[in-house]
């Protein structure tokens, strides 16, 4: 296996969707780590056939336990905590353990494009950040999912339609420095926020960026936003 050169952190409970976002990782062709950081709320199962049989309980005998699988570009660490911490700050955690040079965040609600990194690391060559457009679907009850359009909001920053100027972690890949400095950030804000304040932080503390215009994220929005977003989508 080649070395990783992005560390992905996910803050999770083992949802289905998140078996969607590890396969469209590993379709990226670029060598990476993942960090998977479960919580006491996880939904009962580990993703990989060699982790299906470990006892949970024993995985968590000192807060927090990894557990580490590797195959074919793509190397996933599973970190298990005690004590229900907040999606922050497990992100924090992630920030801390990451050992590459380029870092990106992506929840167990998401789905990337096959480019999505090949495109990413093309902006990041003369920058230290950089950030995409990111489609929004609805999940259906039958389990499929509606695409609803791309979205003119959270992931436009300071060009958005909408006084709350922010981007969607989803949409960053940023430089290790930077994420490290950071996960204080994300250590200490109140839920639901570190959008914003890493946006900010980005912008007053990273230097160079780009972004690009393609729509390479797809994630699936909470079910009280589907109607936000279909009407305020663009396609």
């Amino acid at each position: 296996m080649s070395k990783p050169l992005i560390t992905i952190i996910t803050p999770t409970t083992g949802r289905d969707s998140l078996d969607f976002l590890i396969d469209s990782i590993k379709n990226q062709n670029i060598s990476v780590k993942h960090i998977l950081l479960w919580n006491d709320k996880r939904e009962g199962r580990f993703l990989f056939p060699s982790l299906q049989n470990i006892n949970p309980v024993l995985t968590q005998a000192l807060p927090p336990s990894s557990l580490e699988v590797e195959q074919e570009n793509y190397t996933s660490t599973c970190v298990v905590t005690k004590g229900n911490l907040k999606t922050s700050s497990l992100k924090s955690i992630g920030l801390m353990m990451a050992d590459t040079d380029i870092v990106t965040f992506a929840d167990d609600n998401v789905m990337w494009e096959q480019n999505h990194l090949e495109l990413m690391l093309s902006l990041m060559r003369p920058s230290n950040w950089a950030y995409c457009r990111r489609k929004i679907w609805s999940k259906l009850p039958n389990r499929d999912f509606e695409y609803l359009g791309v979205d003119e909001f959270e992931s436009m920053g300071d060009e958005a339609k909408t006084e709350y100027k922010t981007i969607d972690n989803n949409c960053l890949l940023f430089n290790r420095r930077l994420g490290t400095s950071a996960s204080v950030i994300y250590r200490e804000t109140k839920e639901g926020n570190d959008d914003k304040l890493m946006y900010e932080f980005l912008k007053k503390h990273g230097g160079n960026f780009a972004k690009t215009l393609q729509a390479t994220v797809n994630i699936v929005c909470e079910d009280k936003l589907v109607e936000f977003y279909r009407t305020n989508c663009t396609y």
